[in-house]
């Protein structure tokens, strides 16, 4: 029975590499049809294989490499083939995995169960669908501009229908005069495109930085800090200070490059509305969260603590670093903590106080993103 399964999975990679080598399919979307560790070693072959690209005619992006052992084990088999079916067809400029990171980011490739997703509106009152159009602002609502009628839960209508945004939101024509991101990876016309479709460079950050993992061969390691301007702008950003007062040593993690994605986003949307403190990130805090057995989210780059906030010590009697937890509780989409300590008993998830966290605001992100 194992023979005639491995049997037929080498008949099946072979006619994906015939696929791809005939241009008839796009690399990496019908390897997710086969089990996870077949598809990583088409994908193998795939690569090993392909002859080497022609060059691409003016104003289209190069040959985008195959999934990664990371996009074929993340993105439901359903998305990845909407995503790279879809994505040049409406936008020559737009690559797939541009389109499967915004799919990532906004509903977890529709898996996330937050309002709005499936049915509704999100909590903002505005969006919907796997890849949140808004359908309550116009006339004619974002939704209706790009929708072409379709149906903006179903990811079959929404996924071309974001294709088609971005597409006329800049990625269709030459880069901009000014770069609406400068401190971020990639092209003007891509980020200009992104932050009309979210208007914050730390989304365009995200973007970008998912695209790149879903076609990564192989974990890498972490990009020296001088290699992404988003980490060097937010390691250098005057609105950001940190401290080794208290035991760990935030300023080096700070430009390191590996905290997550979304520490890094929060610090620096943070950044544009107060003047914070970071007393620690990852080095020289304890492996387990005080009292228990769990590994604590900074032991691997996923949490921040902040000490003062607009100069002010946090402490339950700090007005600054209330108004900054009560900002905290209104987030939405990627940057919405899992986890928040703080002097504040606000009495709902995911806020928490206790006595080790009466001077200082505990930031913390799930396993999963989102």
């Amino acid at each position: 029975m194992r023979r005639a399964r491995l049997k037929g999975g080498a008949a099946v990679a072979a006619l994906l590499v015939l696929a791809v080598l005939a241009g008839s399919a796009s690399p990496g979307f019908s390897l997710a049809a086969v089990p996870r560790a077949l598809g990583r070693g088409a994908s193998a072959v795939l690569r090993a294989t392909t002859q080497p690209p022609t060059p691409s005619p003016p104003g289209r992006p190069g040959p985008t490499p195959p999934a990664s052992a990371l996009a074929l084990a993340d993105i439901p088999r359903r998305y990845l083939g909407l995503y790279t079916t879809t994505a040049a067809a409406a936008c020559p400029r737009l690559t797939w995995p541009t389109l499967a990171a915004i799919g990532k980011l906004e509903s977890d490739h529709g898996r996330s169960t937050a309002p709005g997703v499936h049915a509704g509106v999100n909590r903002h009152g505005c969006c919907a669908g796997p890849m949140q159009f808004n359908i309550r602002n116009g006339p004619p609502s974002t939704w209706d501009a790009y929708g072409h009628g379709g149906d903006v839960y179903d990811p079959r209508d929404a996924i071309p229908a974001a294709a088609r945004k971005l597409c006329a939101n800049g990625l269709a024509g030459a880069d901009p005069a000014r770069d609406p991101c400068p401190q971020v990876l990639g092209a003007a016309a891509l980020h200009q495109a992104l932050r009309r479709y979210n208007n914050a460079c730390w989304y365009v950050h995200q973007v970008i930085t998912w695209a790149a993992r879903y076609t990564t061969p192989t974990p890498t390691p972490a990009p020296a800090p001088a290699q992404d301007p988003f980490v060097v702008a937010l390691a250098h950003n005057p609105a950001v200070t940190t401290t080794s007062s208290h035991g760990c040593d935030p300023g080096p993690d700070l430009a390191s490059g590996r905290l997550d994605l979304r520490v890094e986003s929060l610090l620096a949307v943070l950044a544009q509305r107060w003047t914070i403190r970071l007393s620690c990130l990852h080095r020289g805090h304890s492996r387990y969260v005080k009292g228990t057995r769990r590994v604590s989210n900074h032991t691997v780059w996923r949490a921040v603590d902040i000490d003062r906030v607009n100069g002010q010590p946090v402490g339950a009697h700090s007005p600054a670093a209330r108004a900054l937890v009560a900002w905290l509780d209104g987030l939405e989409g990627p940057l919405r903590p899992a986890e928040i300590g703080s002097p504040f008993p606000l009495g709902h998830r995911p806020y928490f106080t206790d006595e080790g966290h009466q001077g200082h605001i505990h930031v913390g992100y799930a396993h999963d993103q989102p």
